[in-house]
């Protein structure tokens, strides 16, 4: 088999080959050295740290987030904040752990960062501040990491741990309410994270005294 030609983006689309059949542990110097046939040494010539490759698989998922920024001018900001969770929570299930990627990383791509004004700009001229529109941003961006992260442990574990398993933990009598919600807990289903969107949505405009947010 001939060898890869070692690069950055070669380094990167081995590592997102990894993240796909192992998940986020899977990536390792080590691995991504054997999977492109060289010693894990020369790996530093092109990427810093593991850090580094964090930060640049996390900017090639961010840099798609951010491809349609132009269409959230002129949104109401309800619509957008909405739109942005719904949009991001679908582009991180679409890598097996997704948001652990992303999570704690850092934009190295300059468009994709100067992308971000857009987002930026259009809350405030709905009425925010800047710095309440950041806060939106991160809030809605949280939401959804975290979010994701669960849905995705899920995933990963489906079937070791069912709604019938957390209830034969429980008493019907002495805990109804925690034994009603086990499927709840265990399924999180799609309507549970419109519930938690809506709800941050809602809390934002009672924060900031805007006009009642625009439903879905």
């Amino acid at each position: 088999m001939p060898r890869a030609v070692l690069s950055r983006d070669a380094i990167i689309d081995a590592a997102f080959d990894l993240l796909a059949e192992g998940g986020l542990d899977a990536i390792t110097a080590r691995a991504l050295a054997g999977r492109l046939g060289v010693q894990a040494g020369a790996l530093y010539y092109h990427l810093k740290d593991m850090a580094a490759l964090r930060d640049e698989m996390a900017t090639r998922i961010v840099r798609r987030m951010v491809a349609g920024a132009a269409d959230a001018a002129g949104m109401p900001w309800s619509t957008l904040l909405r739109e942005l969770a719904h949009r991001w929570r679908g582009l991180l299930l679409e890598y097996r752990d997704g948001a652990r990627v992303v999570s704690g990383t850092f934009l190295t791509d300059d468009e994709a960062l100067r992308a971000t004004e857009v987002p930026l700009a259009a809350l405030v001229a709905e009425g925010f501040s800047p710095v309440d529109a950041q806060r939106a941003l991160l809030a809605v961006n949280v939401l959804v990491s975290g979010y994701v992260i669960e849905e995705q442990q899920r995933l990963d574990t489906a079937g070791r741990y069912t709604a019938a398993d957390r209830q034969a933990r429980l008493d019907p009598d002495a805990q109804p309410l925690n034994y009603a919600v086990s499927a709840e807990v265990v399924q999180l289903p799609e309507a549970s994270f419109e519930w938690a969107v809506e709800a941050l949505i809602a809390g934002i405009a009672a924060r900031l005294s805007l006009p009642a947010a625009t439903q879905a």
